[in-house]
């Protein structure tokens, strides 16, 4: 029990500094903050974006630009991964431990919320690979994988699948950030607008399918 107790009195403190420290978040703030550990710095940003899922007050896209900016696309896209991949464990863990005993007794009074549930366990690693797919905020997926019936396994081996490309995308912008209208810099955006509109088309298509099918 005492341990228990230290622990999270250690991470509270943690917590409480690296909220007062990027409280008013900008990309200086962090690129510091990781820079100053010198040697170390890429496991410091690994260990951030580890914990970004209850860091909420760290942006994700912030924590990319300052991997390509820092580090270049190729070492800044494999620190995000590795972090993104660890960060993924976390929310899913959270949320399965502390919460899903909570949501199944929600869930158990909606029939729809039910066979959702039954879904989730059944067909999970195709509906994550979708959400992650048409970039859903990772953490919100993974969160809310943690609350569904959905297998580790599944959630954890389609979530592994998209980390490297949507990694790379990401911090290939962040590398060009500061140089707007270069090359890399366009590229890097469109890349990032044909993924936020994903959602979007494949809705459209959706639809469309549907009322042919009329």
């Amino acid at each position: 029990m005492l341990k228990k107790i230290l622990g999270i009195a250690l991470i509270s403190v943690i917590y409480v500094v690296l909220y007062f420290y990027f409280c008013k978040f900008n990309v200086d703030a962090v690129k510091d903050f990781v820079t100053s550990f010198g040697i170390v710095a890429p496991l410091v940003l690994i260990l951030v974006v580890v914990f970004k899922p209850v860091l909420f007050f760290i942006p994700s896209m912030g924590l990319t630009v300052v991997a390509g900016a820092l580090f270049g696309p190729f070492y800044g896209t494999i620190y995000i991964a590795v972090g993104a991949a660890g960060s993924t464990i976390v929310a899913f863990m959270l949320a399965r431990k502390f919460g899903r005993e909570r949501a199944l007794r929600f869930i158990k009074k909606s029939e729809r919320l039910l066979k959702l549930d039954e879904s989730m366990e059944n067909n999970g690693f195709r509906t994550i690979l979708f959400m992650r797919a048409v970039n859903i905020p990772w953490d919100i997926v993974s969160y809310s994988a943690g609350f569904s019936a959905i297998r580790f396994r599944d959630f954890y081996l389609a979530s592994l699948i998209l980390i490297l490309p949507i990694s790379f995308v990401y911090t290939y912008f962040g590398s060009s950030i500061w140089e707007p209208g270069s090359q890399n810099f366009i590229i890097s955006l469109s890349l990032i607008i044909i993924i936020g509109t994903m959602p979007f088309v494949i809705n459209k298509v959706k639809k469309a399918r549907y009322a042919n099918a009329k």
